[in-house]
């Protein structure tokens, strides 16, 4: 991800409707009244998650929107990279009292999902995940 279209995110006081570009992936942050939704598009990857990583970290642990909803209908393909970059991102969300959905999730990334009970465990941590 360029440093410099993150700095301009970074520093800013509030979330501003953002799109960012790194490699694989495509983040498109949009802000609304009451939750965040964080638009994930292409492969996340071990190559791409790291930056899918602190995006969600920088959202969550400045507690932006009491929900932050990340929106997966745009991901072609999902490791266990991007898991566990999604539990990182739950144990952040319980630390900083956010909730945190995980959505669209389908084809392959569904079914990697599925196979790591990820469902089950937002549920049991108060958040929540919704297949396609």
């Amino acid at each position: 991800m360029k440093t410099a279209m993150f700095s301009r995110w970074r520093t800013s006081a509030t979330v501003e409707d953002t799109r960012l570009e790194a490699g694989d992936i495509t983040l498109h942050v949009i802000p609304a009244s009451d939750h965040i939704t964080v638009a994930v598009a292409g492969r996340v990857t071990v190559d791409s998650s790291p930056n899918l990583r602190f995006a969600l970290l920088h959202l969550l642990r400045r507690k932006a929107a009491p929900v932050v909803l990340i929106e997966l209908s745009g991901v072609s393909y999902l490791d266990m990279s991007g898991l566990a970059t999604f539990l990182e991102a739950l144990k952040a969300a319980r630390e900083g009292s956010v909730k945190l959905r995980l959505a669209g999730m389908s084809g392959q990334a569904r079914a990697l999902a599925e196979i790591a009970q990820l469902d089950t465990i937002y549920r049991t941590w108060g958040s929540e995940v919704e297949f396609r």
